[in-house]
C-alpha cells in the first residue's frame, strides 16, 4: 500500500471533491474489478465487450498487462489515463486522451465513473473539467474533442457542463440492443477554455 506521500507526488490535479492522479502499481485490483464491474460499461461502448465475471486465467492476464502498461510510459494506455479519487484516496474511475493521426495539437477526451455509488454527485463533471485543465495548460494543444453516443445523457451533459460545444451529431450509425444510435461530436478549443477561466 502506498504512503500518504507518495500518493500526494502521483497528484496532478485537485479539485474541491475530487483528485486526478498518476496510476500505481497498488491500483491492479482495483482495474480488475472494474473489468467486470459498474454500469459504465454498459454505456462506454459495450459493443467492444465487456465482462460479468473473470476467470483465473483472464485475471492473471489482466495483471499481466497492467503491469505492462504500467511500465510502457506516457504513451502507454495508462501513461494517457489518470486516476479519479476522492479527497480521500478512494480511486472512482479515470479520464483518458488519446489523439489521431499524431496531430499534437488536436486530442479526444474521455471519463469514466466506475463506481457506481459516485454517479450523479458531480464528481464527473469536475473531474473532465479538471482533465481539460491540465491538458491545455501543460500543451499548446489547440482543441479537446470529446465522443459519444446518444444513449448516454449523462455524458452530454457533462461534457456541455464543461464548456464543450456539439460540433455534429452522425445520425444512426450503431445498432445496439434494437436501438439506432447517433454518434455525437463536441469540442473545445482553447480560446473558449480561455474564456471560461
Amino acid at each position: 500500500m502506498s504512503s500518504n506521500k507518495d500518493l500526494a507526488s502521483h497528484i496532478i490535479a485537485r479539485g474541491e471533491h475530487v483528485i486526478l492522479r498518476r496510476w500505481l502499481a497498488s491500483d491492479v485490483d482495483q482495474f480488475i474489478y472494474w473489468l467486470s464491474h459498474g454500469e459504465w460499461r454498459l454505456i462506454d461502448a459495450p459493443w467492444h465487450g465487456y465482462k460479468t465475471e473473470t476467470t483465473a486465467e483472464q485475471e492473471k492476464r489482466d495483471r499481466e498487462w497492467f503491469t505492462q502498461q504500467l511500465n510502457g510510459g506516457e504513451e502507454s494506455w495508462i501513461g494517457k489515463r489518470a486516476v479519479i479519487a476522492t479527497l480521500g484516496g478512494i480511486p472512482l474511475g479515470w479520464v483518458n486522451r488519446y489523439s489521431e493521426n499524431n496531430n499534437p495539437y488536436v486530442c479526444y477526451v474521455g471519463i469514466d465513473i466506475c463506481e457506481d455509488a459516485y454517479l450523479n454527485r458531480g464528481l464527473g463533471t469536475e473531474a473532465l473539467r479538471l482533465w481539460v485543465d491540465y491538458l491545455f495548460a501543460g500543451s499548446d494543444r489547440h482543441k479537446l474533442g470529446l465522443d459519444t453516443w446518444s444513449f448516454n445523457p449523462r455524458m452530454i451533459h457533462v461534457a456541455e457542463k464543461v464548456g464543450f460545444v456539439l460540433e455534429g451529431r452522425e445520425c444512426a450509425v450503431r445498432q445496439w440492443q434494437g436501438e439506432w444510435l447517433d454518434l455525437l461530436h463536441f469540442g473545445i478549443l482553447r480560446e473558449g477554455w480561455q474564456g471560461n477561466g
